[in-house]
């Protein structure tokens, strides 16, 4: 697995974990536990983005001074390049390829 998808996938557990315990902290809100680690995925979530889009670029809407433009050039999170499946109608239509999953 390439630094890309290592990073994403980092990404998406911490983002998890923050929507999982958000819903145990609705049942619980006194537990204090249950908040530092909530607090804890949250910091990693933004150290991981920060690190993502250093290294390959935006995940979402540009920040700063960027070209609002340049963001959409880069391959998007769900694009896979060297496939030739049709995982659903479309997929990967602006690079002519499909989506494997």
């Amino acid at each position: 697995m390439d630094e890309r998808k290592k990073l994403l996938a980092k990404i998406s557990a911490c983002q998890f974990a923050q929507i999982e315990l958000v819903e145990f902290l609705d049942t619980h809100p006194m537990c204090v536990e249950a908040m530092q680690v909530l607090n804890m995925h949250r910091a990693n979530a933004i150290r991981l983005i920060e690190e993502y889009e250093c290294k390959f670029g935006p995940l979402s809407n540009p920040k700063g001074n960027m070209k609002f433009w340049d963001w959409i050039n880069d391959p998007w999170p769900w694009d896979y390049t060297g496939c030739n499946c049709q995982w659903y109608p479309g997929a990967g239509a602006r690079q002519g390829k499909g989506a494997c999953r």
